[in-house]
Formats: structure tokens, sequence, C-alpha cells
């Protein structure tokens, strides 16, 4: 801009005996066209001292601003080196890294979403946790961490938690409490026990925490706390490959679908597609007898309850449509439940979930055993 200022005005300005002349000539040409009597000398004056001085006031302007204005040859010149406008939030960026381990400014990373970074391999598994990787935690309580973790998980709900050939436990929850145990260095012991004996033994003190698929559920509140969740537990509808539909009340309007009846989806699903024709089963493989035999048109259900019918080799059955998110009806989501009140032990919990997803292995946990994404758009 310095430079275009310079060129513009690069003229000398107008002398006095210019502006004489310009007067003296303006005022022939107004009086050829309008007579002199019609047009006095002052205003003339004044119009073409106003016109001379017009530029100047610009140029003056604009020389705080870019330059100098030369007293000696009425010049318009720039300085030969211009200031740079300083970032105000470069040390901001400084000052509020977005992880614990490297605070590294967020000007100098991809942006986040919840989860592991884009440099992190394992993001581009196409799974973006729900812990927010820009939190800060404090560290945990050495004492808790020497102390070490009883971890009471179940068997009966693949791929979260089942057994091996040999009878020993795997799956998605057993990897991520091996995983939180090694990133929080603390010793820990895995049992199974029935999903529903979870909340009084961990109540009575014969277990610390559990990696099970629990919600905070409003009827837990009294009984356990729990920590961040890791994952979300959408509803979903399910239908044959070959039977396409929208997944919409238009498109589910009058069409039976099959649903755990008494359950939270068959309330959500009344409360908000009053006209799809319910069908009450009493559990999922009956519903998915009924679409088989092609006498519902869908089923509405946990996306991971459904998740093994739809990922067996040859399934005629797919995820249909979009995921469906209420915490009322379907709570908040899966974390780690422990005792009521442990205000310590959740923050140490926290935190190794935090470290786990900011170093991306809730990422590669995920990919590694769920043979479809859960949270996509089919």
């Amino acid at each position: 801009m310095g430079s275009a200022i310079s060129i513009a005005y690069s003229k000398k300005l107008p002398t006095l005996s210019g502006i004489r002349y310009l007067i003296k000539s303006s005022r022939s040409m107004m009086c050829r066209d309008y007579g002199c009597a019609a047009i006095p000398l002052f205003i003339i004056k004044f119009l073409v001292v106003f016109a001379v001085s017009l530029p100047l006031l610009t140029l003056s302007s604009h020389s705080y601003a870019q330059g100098t204005l030369d007293a000696t040859t009425g010049e318009a010149t720039t300085s030969e080196t211009e200031s740079e406008p300083q970032d105000e939030t470069e040390n901001r960026d400084e000052e509020n890294p977005d992880s614990l381990e490297t605070g590294v400014s967020l000007r100098n990373r991809p942006a986040q979403a919840n989860g592991p970074v884009a440099s992190e391999p394992w993001a581009k598994a196409g799974f973006y946790g729900f812990i927010d990787t820009r939190q800060r935690l404090g560290l945990p309580d050495q004492e808790l961490l020497d102390k070490g973790l009883r971890i009471l998980t179940t068997d009966d709900f693949p791929p979260f938690n089942n057994r091996d050939e040999n009878g020993a436990p795997q799956g998605y929850h057993v990897e991520l409490a091996r995983a939180l145990c090694e990133e929080l260095s603390t010793p820990c012991t895995l049992k199974i026990a029935a999903f529903e004996d979870i909340p009084d033994l961990i109540a009575n003190g014969q277990a610390d925490v559990a990696l099970a698929g629990l919600v905070n559920h409003p009827s837990l509140k009294d009984v356990l706390d729990f920590s961040n969740v890791y994952l979300q537990r959408p509803a979903r509808f399910a239908r044959l490959k070959e039977k396409f539909f929208r997944t919409d009340t238009k498109g589910l309007a009058g069409k039976p679908v099959a649903v755990r009846g008494g359950s939270a989806h068959e309330a959500y699903l009344k409360a908000y597609f009053p006209t799809t024709n319910r069908v009450p089963v009493t559990d999922l493989e009956d519903a998915r007898q009924l679409l088989t035999d092609e006498k519902v048109d869908a089923i509405f259900g946990d996306a991971f309850q459904l998740l093994p019918m739809i990922s067996e080799a040859d399934s005629p059955i797919i995820f249909a449509g979009k995921p469906f998110y209420d915490t009322h009806f379907f709570g908040d989501g899966m974390a780690v439940a422990y005792g009521h009140n442990q205000t310590d032990l959740g923050n140490m919990l926290n935190y190794g979930l935090l470290k786990l997803a900011q170093k991306g292995r809730m990422s590669e946990l995920y990919a590694r055993h769920f043979a479809l994404d859960v949270y996509a758009t089919y």
C-alpha cells in the first residue's frame, strides 16, 4: 500500500502561481458559459482552492499512516520498513496447550473435534471419541495409584465382553481396562460378574470400578458415580439390504417396526415416531426372526446390541439411516462406574481416559473391535 501511494502522488503539488493561473482560466471559462455577473470571483477562488486542496488533505492523511510528506518537494514518501502487526493470539496459544503431554500451540496442529489429533495414525480409522482431548486435568492421587484397581466386567456382551476359546476374558472393555491400568501405571485385577450384580458389588466395597457398558442412569445416582463418557450408545434402525426406505417419520409412517416391549426404545418410538406400527418383542432375537421373515420392515434398538446380527458373514441385515441420540431415553453413554462420592477415584479414571484419547488409543480400540461404525450414516 505504501508503494502505491508513492507512485500515485509522485508529482509535485501545484505552486501559488499555478493556483492563480487555475483561478483565472476557470473564471474565463465560466464567464463564457454563464456570464461574469452570475459568477462572483470569490466563489471561483473558493472552488479552485478547494479542488486543489482535496488531494493534499487526502495525501496528508495517508502520510500519517504510511509515510511522510516531503516539505521541500511536496512528494509523498513511505517508510523503508513497516512493522508487522503483532498477532495477539500468539502468546495466548502458547499459554493454552491442547495436550497435557506436548503443550503444542493450536495454531501448529490440526483442529480437533473431541478426539485424537489428525497426526495420530489411528485417527484415520474414522472414529473420534467422546472425550475432549483439550481439557486439562490434575495428576491422580499417588496413594490411589499405588493401591491399584479391582475391575469388574461381564462375559456376555460381545464384542465388549466375552471369553475366548480358552475361557479367558476378551473384548473391548477388557482391552480398555488393560490400557487404562498401563497408562496409570497402577496394578489391576479383573473379575467377571453378572451385569445386574455390579452396582451392589461396588457399593459393598467388593470392587472399585466396572467396565461393562454401564450408563449414568438416574436409577443408579445414589449407588454409583461415573467417569466421563468414552462411548455413546445411540439407537438405530436396522433393515434388510434390499428393503430401502427413509428412516424419518414420513418414511416409517405405517410400517411395522420390531422393538423390545417396555424398553426406552419403544418409548422413544412412541414419542418421536407416533405413526409407526410398533411391534413389541421379548428380545432382539425375536425381532431378527420377524425381520428375516419379512413380517416387520425394521428393528429399532441399541446400536451395539444390533451390531452382532449385522456383523455376521452374509448377514442380510444392515443399519438404516442415522444414529439417534437422546440422554433422556438412552442415557449419557458408556462410562466407567465407581463408588458413590469417591471424587479422587473419579479424577484418576478421567485422567487415564484423557491420556488414552490424546494418544489415539481410544480410536485404536474402537477400530480393532468393531467391524462397522455404529456412528456413521448409512
